[in-house]
């Protein structure tokens, strides 16, 4: 029945609709072939796409991990801020702490400076003080010797005088008529009878004294050093 009716129609219509046709298989080809290729196109920009945020979310996890690690960081700066804090309030307090000690430390120093100048001073009046007792001493030790001296010679010459009166007191008939040796004092010699008082029997015992003990004048010495 169709192919009978188009064997009725015109021949060009036929020619137009066989080219109609046929345009629309090449139209139908060409828009497939280009959709095919806008899929692989999309296709491929979903995989860049998927590969960029496989990217997008490493870097994310990346800075995710840089932001932790920043945030220790900064919390072990605020701990490290604060312990430094603490150690220079400790250290301005040790650093006042010392200063008191060097101001106590100079003060020590004064004193003991003071108390130095005093024992030179007081060794300075020892040693004139040793040496005027030094000079005492020799006077003393002179004075001494020069008794001694003296206290020899009244010995000498009391022996003498002894001698003389002991064979003065002897009896001789041939002296009767003259003076008994008791009666006329004995003669000294010019240089005692000029030195020597008339209670010279005194000064010979009190030399006499000093003489027996001569440790007790250097005692004297001694305790004065």
């Amino acid at each position: 029945m169709g192919i009978e009716n188009m064997r009725r129609w015109p021949m060009y219509i036929i020619f137009a609709v066989t080219i109609l046709l046929t345009l629309s298989l090449l139209n139908s080809w060409s828009m497939e072939t280009e959709l095919q290729n806008r899929l692989s196109q999309v296709s491929t920009q979903l995989q860049e796409c998927s590969r960029q945020q496989s990217l997008c979310m490493e870097e994310s996890l990346r800075y995710q991990q840089q932001r932790d690690i920043y945030n220790t960081k900064v919390n072990d700066l605020e701990s490290s801020k604060i312990k430094m804090t603490n150690d220079i309030s400790d250290y301005k307090t040790k650093v006042v702490k010392t200063e008191m000690q060097v101001n106590r430390t100079l003060v020590d120093v004064e004193l003991c400076k003071t108390e130095l100048q005093s024992l030179k001073n007081l060794q300075m009046s020892k040693s004139a003080t040793l040496e005027t007792l030094r000079l005492e001493k020799e006077t003393l030790t002179t004075q001494l010797e020069e008794r001694k001296k003296r206290i020899d010679e009244l010995e000498k010459e009391i022996a003498k005088l002894k001698i003389s009166m002991t064979t003065k007191s002897a009896p001789n008939p041939s002296a009767s008529s003259r003076v008994t040796p008791a009666a006329q004092p004995p003669k000294l010699s010019p240089a005692l009878n000029a030195n020597i008082p008339m209670n010279e029997p005194v000064i010979e015992n009190n030399a006499k004294e000093e003489m027996e003990d001569p440790s007790a004048l250097n005692d004297d010495n001694f305790e004065q050093q």
